[in-house]
């Protein structure tokens, strides 16, 4: 279950251009550049509100705020490409793949997108961008506890996203300048032709029924923390040492080939990639939570085009039908729950599923979000789960 907000790509690291390109600036410089504010200040509105688990749904968005943060974005977009000669630097765990930025840069020509996907050496990456004054990634992201040195150690920019527009009550999860952006959760997906429905609790795995038939990668443990939040580290760790030793828990690097061809035909792990309708998703019980954020670099170079391309990847709504439908973009990560009930509406394929068995948790008071009052709570329980899988 990775915890990243945007889509991945394959290969190595790319560069792609689109729209007429500025020639000043360069790819390197130690200097930074300011955050941008708003040019239209948001009006008081009333969000629509409808609880959605600790998160608060605004049905009236499109309506009262997106107007203001549509006039934003296009400030934000003069402004993008007048710094660093238009360029956007986005490192994240996988780059971003070449669809998503010409869906991007077609909306906003002339912004040219450097991306590389840098995995388990994304944040040292960053830091060592810092330390020597090379052309930083002008993003950050993660969720609460992923990204939890790196908010410590200042690399999120100070900015009010409520200013532009996003409303106020999206930010009682994270701090304020945190931009939550998706959802995510650990999940069951299993084989249909090989068993019909896979138990909602973690303990219904230790039947014997189910001994021999689960896989998961090591790092898949965080995905009991959320059993530790409800009962207890010493509880968590006992399950997960139950697992393995009466369930025959198969611990493997490629439990997704597993779970396809039946050999383990239950895996635990984060929303399903594989669009083979044999599979199935389902959500379990004391499920650790968690929404996804984005942020500018303190460090990046292009400040005004990081908060362009976040807003827009986030909350757009044409971009949204078109990851919602349009199957290319169908392992996206499900949007923030806090957009109206209408942007999911029109979900297909395998984000459909994993989206039904999010909302399911929510909706039956089944998950434990991650919040910034239990972030270290939490990531003792991470780290905790780790040792125990022998991570």
């Amino acid at each position: 279950m990775r915890r990243r907000s945007i889509q991945v790509g394959a290969g190595l690291a790319a560069v792609f251009v689109a729209g007429p390109i500025a020639l000043t600036g360069c790819d390197g410089g130690s200097s930074s550049s300011k955050v941008v504010g708003p040019v239209k200040t948001a009006q008081p509105v009333t969000c629509d509100a409808a609880p959605f688990g600790p998160i608060t749904r605004c049905e009236n968005f499109y309506t009262a705020y997106w107007p203001t943060l549509k006039a934003n974005m296009d400030a934000l977009y003069k402004h993008a490409l007048e710094t660093d000669g238009g360029q956007l630097v986005v490192w994240d765990w996988y780059e971003l793949s070449p669809d998503l930025i010409k869906a991007f840069t077609k909306r906003f020509p002339g912004i040219k997108v450097k991306t590389r996907g840098l995995n388990y050496n994304l944040s040292s990456a960053i830091i060592s961008a810092k330390a020597t004054g090379a052309r930083n990634t002008d993003v950050v992201s993660g969720s609460i506890t992923s990204i939890t040195a790196m908010y410590d150690q200042g690399f999120w920019e100070k900015v009010d996203w409520t200013k532009f527009g996003v409303p106020k009550e999206w930010f009682t999860i994270g701090a304020p300048e945190l931009l939550p952006d998706s959802i995510n959760g650990p999940l069951v997906a299993y084989n249909t032709a090989k068993v019909k429905s896979v138990p909602t609790t973690w303990t219904g795995f230790l039947a014997p029924q189910w001994n021999g038939k689960i896989a998961m990668s090591d790092y898949e443990a965080q995905d009991f923390s959320g059993y530790g939040m409800k009962y207890g580290k010493d509880k968590m760790v006992q399950l997960i040492k139950d697992l393995k030793s009466r369930a025959g828990l198969t611990v493997t690097n490629n439990p997704g080939t597993l779970l396809a061809n039946g050999d383990k035909p239950v895996m635990i792990n984060g929303p399903l990639f594989d669009p083979n309708p044999k599979l199935a998703v389902s959500p379990v019980d004391t499920e650790n939570m968690y929404v996804q954020f984005s942020g500018v670099n303190k460090y990046g170079g292009n400040k005004p085009a990081a908060e362009l391309f976040l807003l827009w990847n986030a909350y757009d709504p044409d971009w949204l039908r078109t990851r919602m439908t349009d199957k290319r973009f169908l392992t996206l990560q499900t949007p923030f729950p806090g957009l109206p009930e209408s942007v999911f509406q029109p979900s297909s394929g395998v984000l459909k599923r994993n989206q039904a068995a999010l909302f399911t948790a929510v909706r039956n008071g089944w998950t434990i979000f991650e919040t910034q009052a239990n972030r270290d709570k939490y990531n003792e329980l991470i780290k905790a789960a780790d040792d125990a899988m022998g991570k």
